[in-house]
């Protein structure tokens, strides 16, 4: 039972555009030429098996290569890793880690972007047309899907967002969705995380996020949840025995998944099954910095500009 052919293959040259601004409708002004170019890959394909198909999807925003600066290097790895994790690995995620930089540029006459998400993309289908193939064979007839989406959202003086949209089905009753943000410093180039935050002040943050988590599950109830007890009442809340200190201390645990910064807030989502059943999707909120501030740390503060 052989692999057909590929329905269909793209993978879209680098299309330099500058970076967004908060400014002009996310459009940055003729006049500002230092700004940051980005360069938009995407790879497209698919296999048939019999009547199975498997379709592999990844769209990816690259900084320029010319841009050596630290923040475009520390955007560039997490970048990577993000197409590695997501491009349909082993569960494991290894075997597609170990390929060097120098085996990824093997394909001559292409920019690192477009040879790094070609070589991932390709593989990564690789990968899911042997599990459709293994799945046909037992009488599976339907599609695999996996897709992932990074985008460049945000960007001002200070800081660059990225947004990660990742989607995987596989068969069964509904597939996989996970949606999470980077926020890079223009300054020094580092990641901003949880590391804007005073882990001293956790109660303070989780009496927050509380806040937030209401208004979320507010916008699909018709009973309006004022109360943690009613709050509770949507999420399955656990334990971990493998967590040093106790998860609930505070009422519920933070997001596995680091917050990022955008012009209306911090954004903070967990991820699906994290603390709520999948039908109750990413519970999500964003907070804005004024009601965080008594919950920064003093990186936090500097790199927000809370005084």
């Amino acid at each position: 039972m052989a692999i057909g052919a590929g329905l269909l293959f793209g993978l879209q040259s680098c299309d330099w555009k500058k970076a967004l601004t908060q400014a002009e409708d996310d459009t940055t002004s003729s006049d500002s030429v230092s700004a940051p170019q980005y360069c938009t890959v995407e790879f497209v394909d698919s296999v048939s098996i019999v009547n199975s198909n498997a379709y592999q999807s990844i769209k990816v925003d690259f900084p320029a290569e010319e841009d050596t600066s630290v923040v475009a290097q520390n955007v560039l790895a997490w970048l990577c890793d993000e197409v590695r994790r997501c491009c349909y690995p082993d569960w494991s995620g290894e075997r597609l880690r170990n390929d060097s930089v120098a085996q990824v540029l093997e394909t001559a006459g292409e920019t690192f972007a477009e040879a790094f998400v070609k070589t991932y993309g390709q593989k990564g289908l690789k990968l899911m047309g042997e599990d459709v193939r293994s799945m046909a064979e037992e009488g599976f007839e339907g599609s695999y899907l996996n897709d992932l989406t990074i985008e460049l959202s945000e960007q001002t003086d200070s800081y660059l967002t990225f947004t990660s949209g990742y989607e995987v089905y596989t068969g069964g009753a509904h597939g996989g969705y996970s949606s999470e943000g980077a926020t890079f410093s223009k300054t020094d180039g580092k990641r901003m995380g949880w590391n804007m935050f005073d882990p001293t002040k956790r109660a303070e943050l989780v009496a927050q996020l509380k806040k937030g988590l209401m208004d979320y599950f507010n916008d699909a109830t018709e009973d309006k949840i004022t109360t943690d007890s009613a709050l509770f009442e949507q999420l399955m809340l656990w334990d971990d025995p493998e967590t040093p200190e106790n998860e609930l201390e505070y009422g519920i645990p933070l997001p596995k998944s680091e917050p990022y910064v955008t012009r209306n807030g911090i954004v903070f989502t967990y991820q699906q099954y994290e603390i709520a059943a999948y039908a109750c999707g990413l519970p999500s909120c964003v907070l804005p910095v004024s009601a965080l501030a008594s919950c920064l740390s003093a990186e936090g503060k500097a790199f927000l500009g809370v005084h």
